[in-house]
């Protein structure tokens, strides 16, 4: 660089009111309960409904772990019942699975306040409910190692961030 720079740079900032409460609007009304309520039920639930059923399809993933292999003795009463042997874990009968991925979304909302809730009903029957609470926790008898087929992690707090980020943006979840 020859000789020392003499110039200078002028910014001139222009506002634009209109604009700037717009914008301010349409994120009020984003964050509001009722659309906080919108992008849980439009965007969170079906994300996390899909989260369940690649867990199946896939035997785990990055917040349960892959499942454990079933026991060689499991295996023997699945196959002499008619059932497949070692795969799939966790679907024997279709119960489980279907109350996990079929399973509406829930979302209720108070003054201040909207929460998911999924699946939004407890199971209906006792055998799902045994295998959900199997599935979640395990069980001592017969020994039974747990498979979750619920569960969210911090990637999972990401997601639900990035989307949030994306929802204020466009103002809604159908936009």
């Amino acid at each position: 660089m020859t000789g020392k720079a003499t110039g200078f740079i002028d910014f001139e900032i222009v506002g634009n009111e209109q604009g700037v409460q717009a914008m301010l609007n349409k994120i009020d009304s984003a964050l509001s309960v009722t659309g906080l309520a919108e992008f849980l039920y439009g965007a969170v639930g079906p994300w996390v409904k899909e989260r369940a059923a690649n867990r199946f399809v896939n035997e785990g993933d990055d917040v349960t772990g892959k499942w454990l292999p079933l026991a060689p003795a499991t295996v023997e009463i699945r196959e002499r019942s008619g059932f497949e042997g070692s795969h799939p874990i966790n679907k024997r009968t279709g119960e489980l699975e279907e109350y996990i991925t079929q399973g509406q979304i829930g979302v209720t909302s108070s003054p201040g306040i909207a929460s998911l809730k999924y699946p939004e009903n407890p199971p209906r029957t006792k055998s799902v409910r045994e295998k959900m609470k199997t599935a979640q926790q395990g069980r001592s008898n017969p020994h039974t190692m747990p498979r979750p087929v619920l569960g969210l992690n911090e990637k999972d707090l990401t997601q639900v961030l990035t989307m949030l980020a994306f929802f204020v943006q466009k103002g809604s979840v159908s936009k």
